[in-house]
């Protein structure tokens, strides 16, 4: 009689843990937005400057960084912002831990809000190490927020 009472509470338990464990993987990468609110008829940047953050030192690793963007596209800067712009893409592997994100020129946007998503893989065989993402919200037309 104590088995069938102890084994759910055993099972609630694991499960309990294993949501914990996965959570906590997770929560070792994040994305910090360098500005809230964006749109293309700012002058002062080109793009949301998107920059990855860890609770640990991942430099002289080999890893490298894998952005996705469901809608728009990332930007590189050159010069620390007095250079060229390079435009990479909405799907790109670099070992650069900030990429800004704009609006493909191409593109119409409809959609309300859409995700940014960022991995860090192992380089040599590609493993995900760390994944998160970020909404990125359009308020109105052409006017895009993180909150």
């Amino acid at each position: 009689m104590k088995i069938r009472v102890l084994m759910p509470a055993a099972f609630l338990i694991i499960a309990i843990i294993l949501i914990a464990a996965c959570g906590d993987r997770d929560s070792r990468l994040s994305i910090t937005p360098e500005i809230d609110e964006y749109t293309p008829a700012m002058s002062s940047v080109p793009g949301i400057g998107l920059i990855a953050g860890f609770s640990r030192d991942l430099k002289n690793k080999d890893y490298k960084f894998h952005w996705v963007a469901e809608r728009g596209t990332f930007l590189k800067w050159h010069d620390g912002g007095k250079g060229r712009i390079e435009v990479l893409g909405n799907d790109i592997k670099t070992n650069e831990h900030k990429v800004y994100w704009t609006v493909d020129p191409d593109e119409n946007i409809s959609e309300k809000s859409f995700l940014v998503y960022l991995t860090v893989e192992e380089i040599d065989t590609s493993e995900v190490m760390y994944e998160t993402s970020i909404r990125i919200d359009q308020d109105r037309e052409g006017y895009f927020s993180i909150k």
